[in-house]
């Protein structure tokens, strides 16, 4: 076969697969972020969003939530919006209605929104963690 014909064959190849890539959105995450953005900085009321690894595996709304209550994250996760007025405890099973669950790429993100009692009731924190241990936690609050 003509080389000119292979290297054309390899030229169309690299530039379809280069614009799929960029068009699609690819789970290929050339910056290595599994939110797929890098961190959201400083605004008014807002702390800049913060972002963690922990070696942990996630497969269901049910690890996500366990995880929350017997880890490290729990001291600066506050969900006192979930918490049952009459003993001030945080209600596993409201949590675990609340939570989001999104696909990127090869990853599952689990999500809850939640409002320190600090904050106003409209002003909201996410604490997002994928399946395979990353965590990203962002919120403003200000009365």
């Amino acid at each position: 076969m003509n080389k000119k014909i292979i290297y054309g064959i390899i030229i169309v190849a690299i530039v379809i697969t280069g614009a799929s890539l960029i068009l699609f959105k690819s789970p290929l995450n050339f910056s290595g972020d599994p939110f797929g953005a890098p961190p959201k900085g400083t605004s008014p009321n807002c702390s800049p969003e913060n972002r963690y690894k922990f070696d942990v595996t996630m497969n269901s709304k049910d690890d996500f939530v366990n995880f929350i209550k017997n880890n490290e994250i729990n001291q600066w996760v506050r969900l006192d919006n979930f918490k049952d007025a009459p003993n001030g405890e945080v209600n596993w099973n409201r949590v675990l209605e609340f939570i989001k669950i999104e696909k990127i790429g090869s990853r599952t993100i689990y999500s809850i929104e939640y409002t320190p009692s600090d904050c106003s009731p409209a002003q909201k924190f996410i604490l997002k963690m994928t399946n395979d241990g990353h965590v990203s936690v962002y919120g403003c609050c200000g009365k």
